[in-house]
């Protein structure tokens, strides 16, 4: 179900950092970035409701991909001391994250950022040279802070294609990311592939109840394949 080509899920580039606090067997964060959430409410069976929940209400809930993330990270690396976190930032530019990242960072100390971007920017019609530019220095400020990175593209919606363009956007975080030297998650190219091999119908006008959690569990999937990819390169230099 989760097939994709490889060459959208290959890393490319090196993970470093994220490999060196693996080796350690150290507490080892992984910062979710989302910065491109357009902040609608979810519906009622999703909504996180304060305080302990019962056994049926955990079941009710969509898992998004970050949980299959740490899921699968702590079976392979056991001893990893794998913690993820996620930050969501609704209705931001990667210009407007660029403010709050270096204290986010200084907070939550990651080993690696997996920063979803371009969704509003592409919404708002955004420069894509002012938005490759927020990105890059994103990036920076990731790597000064300790982490690794993997850019993550918008995803692909044809119910919303119609009203906005996410390919220039995604153009240039391909190329942002290639410049930089930090894996891509081409998420728009992926989920596009699926639709068009008929994996998943994103274009249902009812959409199966479990459609949510099927392409976040194959995300995240092809998100951990990437990261292992990418701590299993060798950089220069290293024995």
């Amino acid at each position: 179900m989760c097939a994709a080509p490889s060459e959208l899920t290959r890393a490319g580039f090196a993970l470093p950092r994220l490999a060196k606090s693996l080796a350690a067997r150290t507490p080892t964060t992984i910062l979710v970035l989302n910065s491109s959430a357009l902040g609608k409410k979810p519906p009622a069976s999703s909504v996180v409701k304060p305080g302990a929940k019962s056994a049926a209400e955990k079941d009710a809930t969509p898992r998004s991909f970050p949980s299959f993330i740490e899921e699968t990270l702590r079976a392979r690396y056991p001893e990893g001391g794998i913690v993820l976190t996620t930050r969501n930032q609704p209705r931001a530019t990667a210009e407007t994250i660029l403010a709050g990242l270096p204290r986010m960072l200084d907070e939550t100390r990651p080993a690696l950022m997996i920063w979803q971007t371009g969704t509003y920017d592409a919404i708002l019609g955004a420069d894509t040279s002012a938005f490759s530019d927020a990105v890059n220095t994103g990036i920076d400020f990731a790597h000064d802070a300790g982490a690794d990175v993997i850019i993550v593209s918008p995803q692909y919606s044809p119910r919303t294609a119609f009203a906005f363009d996410v390919a220039p956007y995604t153009n240039a975080l391909r190329w942002t990311a290639r410049s930089s030297g930090v894996p891509f998650f081409d998420r728009y190219d992926i989920m596009r592939f699926w639709e068009d091999e008929g994996i998943f119908d994103l274009e249902a006008a009812r959409p199966s109840p479990s459609l949510f959690e099927d392409v976040h569990r194959c995300i995240g999937r092809l998100l951990v394949g990437m990261i292992v990819d990418g701590v299993n390169i060798r950089t220069a230099g290293s024995p």
